[in-house]
């Protein structure tokens, strides 16, 4: 494209930016690591040294301000998101914020705005949307090859006798909700886009937050999702999408498989796509080509989706009754 290498700064230094950054080093003719930022100096300079990043910063403002990077990579815990974003795409620098971008629609409409303002690149680490056994499921879907979709199912719930505090966290933006019944949601609106009427069952702790959660969709089209998150079981993880004339299902940890089976009156058929790496350097990817292009919204990862995804996540947890900071926040000036 005739444009030098992306140059990345990586903003926490958790598991998902460990892992986030060792699938960059698998695309080096495009994407370049040129700084780190953690709230702990030391926490920088290890990930600095790890992965031989020139740049360490104890604050985010520092590395946005450094002139050193083109987009960041946001990868703190979820409540963070928004200021971080905020500052980053206010001083024209764009933005890969993981999962969900924010904590309410609200923000996030803010923050597209603000990429409007700004003409700078904003996007949500959906990385299920840009696995490539996904886009064949979906691929699949639009060629008509199970006739038009009826029944979406999908669940994402997991149990570890010690959770990560962060997740048992109201503050922290803590739930099932947020870190699994994001992915089974997304799966549903790729499927069947926005439903007609929502309706959602949740079990809470004594700190309201939500350890199980059933959701039901209902589409004007005929169709429904049925859909589960929790923290309370080890689920298959898997995921379908049905009609009248077959069905695509996908096998555990659907949200980043390496196959799936089509099943069609000829009888059903395992489908592998090649895929490699963890995972990440595919939204990655998607990124920069938008950032070469001059593009304020990454056509893989669109703005709609993520607010609309939010917008249902709201709905949601006011039926079950889960209340986050920001709930109440009026950002309309």
């Amino acid at each position: 494209m005739g444009i030098d290498r992306v140059r990345w700064g990586i903003v926490a230094t958790g598991n998902i930016s460990t892992q986030f950054t060792h699938d960059l080093a698998l695309l080096p003719d495009d994407a370049v690591v040129a700084a780190v930022a953690s709230r702990s100096e030391e926490s920088a300079r290890k990930f600095a040294a790890e992965f031989g990043i020139p740049n360490a910063y104890d604050d985010y403002r520092r590395l946005i301000d450094s002139g050193e990077v083109d987009v960041i990579y946001i990868g703190t815990p979820h409540p963070q998101h928004y200021a971080i974003a905020r500052t980053a795409l206010q001083a024209g620098v764009a933005v890969l914020c993981e999962k969900p971008v924010t904590l309410t629609a609200a923000q996030a409409k803010d923050l597209i705005a603000l990429a409007a303002e700004h003409r700078t690149l904003f996007a949500e680490a959906m990385w299920m949307r840009t696995n490539p056994v996904i886009q064949a499921v979906f691929a699949d879907l639009e060629r008509g090859v199970i006739g038009e979709p009826q029944q979406v199912v999908a669940d994402f719930a997991f149990h570890k006798p010690a959770l990560p505090a962060r997740l048992l966290d109201p503050a922290l933006g803590g739930g099932s909700l947020m870190d699994g019944g994001i992915y089974p949601m997304t799966f549903a609106y790729l499927a069947l886009g926005r439903p007609a009427e929502v309706k959602a069952v949740g079990s809470l702790n004594q700190d309201g937050i939500d350890l199980n959660v059933a959701m039901a969709w209902r589409y004007d089209s005929g169709a429904v999702a049925a859909l589960t998150c929790g923290l309370r079981s080890q689920n298959p993880w898997v995921a379908s999408i049905s009609g009248p004339d077959g069905n695509l299902q996908l096998p555990h940890r659907f949200h980043h498989p390496e196959y799936y089976v089509r099943t069609t009156a000829s009888g059903a058929e395992r489908i592998d796509v090649p895929t490699h790496g963890r995972g990440y350097h595919y939204e990655a990817a998607e990124v920069i080509r938008a950032l070469r292009q001059g593009l304020i919204e990454v056509p893989a990862l669109p703005h709609a989706g993520t607010l609309e995804i939010l917008e249902l996540l709201d709905e949601t947890r006011s039926q079950i009754g889960v209340r986050y900071p920001g709930d109440d926040d009026d950002l309309s000036g």
